[in-house]
């Protein structure tokens, strides 16, 4: 590896802050008053063994009588996945997140907090609103796919697909997603089972949208994915039933990827009453910074909230000095088709602040859709639609997501091994298109300046 690359691996690595204080305990729009979410601190000799709590003292057991681990996967696991990608302990332990039902979690929650075991206590994150041909003849829409070009209008898929491995053909992509449509005709190579957790139908024109950016077939007809080889499917945020949990999806999804494939999060958070990064969520942030140090590629929206994840209302949440998931933050940026300067902060659209990394397009995006979006073509029966106006942080997410994907995919045939994940955040803030105006939401990743600079023809 060369020398840079090095360096950055040493000095940048995913870290994390105790997080007791980071979330209120007051119930309201976009969090659940039914249960309780706990973190339990590092080194109170706590932890769950065969399905129950050791280690407590009376207070404490009382308090957490109803508790039961807040991810999916056994706890027995989760420590040993932390013994394999986090020797030296500097990340969470996951089995130490709990949830509890409780009909007060204001008082639970007060009361849990005042324990010298305890590390966070807050109320769970509620979901909110997302960021072969069959006749007739679908045409050919991939012209009009302006982001699959090269810089500084589009992302440079044009240049990598040139590239061995270029079509993502050495990777895998998981998506996590309320719902899609699995028969749309573009979307045939896409398996239609969900890799974990419980598919809700919900906001089926997303997912049909993010999907056919990702990896709508090359077929001649309709659009074309920007790594349409890729091994794409989906993860559900809802773990049981209709139990929303992001964080056991990330776990969840972590546990069926490999280093170098990449996890995708469209998913946004609603809090004090704005959408907001979904690692605002102790668990969540936890959870990436484990996927990340297992060597996966995690992308995250930065969230339509047009926050300033700078300003101290965040206590330093979004602070990288202070604790850094690893993920690449996105940030969406006005597309050269809008109106507004290119790459510039589309007016009242992401968060932005030093904490997001990359951009992409925020409007404008051509690809395929269900019938709520359909304007571009629509046969009329749900499955033959397409779409000229998908964005938001859910748009410019899974362009990154691809450029990171082809970057691996290309890693894998060059070096034999995919980029760190860190590493490859770094290299695609430092070889993309410079942003434009003030407020920050970083470059936008340009796959030829990235390969040309890094690879070996």
């Amino acid at each position: 590896m060369l020398p840079w690359l090095v360096a950055a691996a040493v000095a940048a690595q995913p870290h994390r802050a105790p997080a007791r204080r980071a979330l209120d305990l007051q119930p309201g729009p976009g969090r659940s008053a039914s249960a309780l979410n706990v973190k339990l601190r590092e080194d109170a000799g706590v932890s769950w063994q065969d399905g129950a709590l050791v280690g407590t003292d009376p207070a404490l057991e009382a308090l957490l009588a109803e508790a039961r681990p807040l991810l999916g996967r056994s706890p027995a696991l989760l420590r040993a996945d932390r013994e394999a990608f986090d020797p030296e302990h500097a990340l969470a332990d996951l089995s130490l997140y709990l949830r509890v039902p409780t009909g007060d979690p204001v008082a639970l929650g007060e009361a849990l907090r005042a324990l010298p075991q305890v590390e966070c206590a807050y109320l769970p994150f509620a979901a909110v609103p997302p960021p072969t041909d069959i006749p007739p003849e679908t045409p050919d829409l991939a012209d009009q796919q302006v982001y699959m070009g090269p810089a500084p209008g589009g992302l440079g898929f044009d240049e990598a697909a040139r590239w061995p491995g270029g079509d993502g053909s050495n990777v895998a992509i998981a998506d996590i997603e309320y719902g899609w449509q699995p028969d749309h005709e573009d979307l045939g190579a896409i398996a239609p089972e969900v890799g974990w957790g419980w598919d809700s139908g919900l906001y089926a024109y997303h997912g049909t949208a993010v999907l056919g950016m990702l990896a709508a077939g090359d077929n001649g007809y309709g659009v074309t994915g920007m790594a349409p080889a890729a091994d794409v499917f989906v993860v559900s945020p809802f773990s049981d039933g209709e139990v929303y949990n992001v964080a056991a999806a990330i776990d969840g999804a972590a546990a069926l990827l490999d280093a170098g494939d990449v996890l995708l999060i469209e998913q946004q958070a609603y809090v004090r009453g704005v959408f907001a990064p979904v690692s605002v969520d102790p668990a969540v942030f936890d959870a990436i910074a484990a996927a990340v140090a297992k060597g996966i590629v995690v992308v995250e929206p930065g969230g339509n909230g047009a926050q300033d994840l700078d300003d101290p209302i965040w206590e330093g949440w979004f602070d990288r000095e202070v604790r850094d998931s690893g993920a690449i933050m996105v940030g969406g940026g006005a597309s050269p088709l809008s109106g507004e300067p290119p790459r510039s902060w589309y007016p009242y659209g992401s968060s932005h602040g030093d904490r997001v990394d990359v951009q992409g397009w925020y409007d404008g995006i051509v690809t395929t859709a269900g019938p709520q979006m359909a304007d571009l073509f629509e046969a009329g029966d749900g499955l033959q639609g397409y779409t000229t106006h998908f964005g938001g942080t859910s748009g410019a997410s899974p362009m990154v997501a691809a450029a990171a994907a082809v970057a691996n995919s290309i890693a894998w045939e060059l070096w034999g091994q995919p980029w760190d994940p860190m590493d490859l955040r770094a290299a695609l803030v430092s070889t993309g298109t410079p942003q434009a105006g003030g407020e920050h939401i970083g470059p936008q990743p340009d796959l030829r300046r990235l390969l040309w600079t890094w690879g070996v023809r």
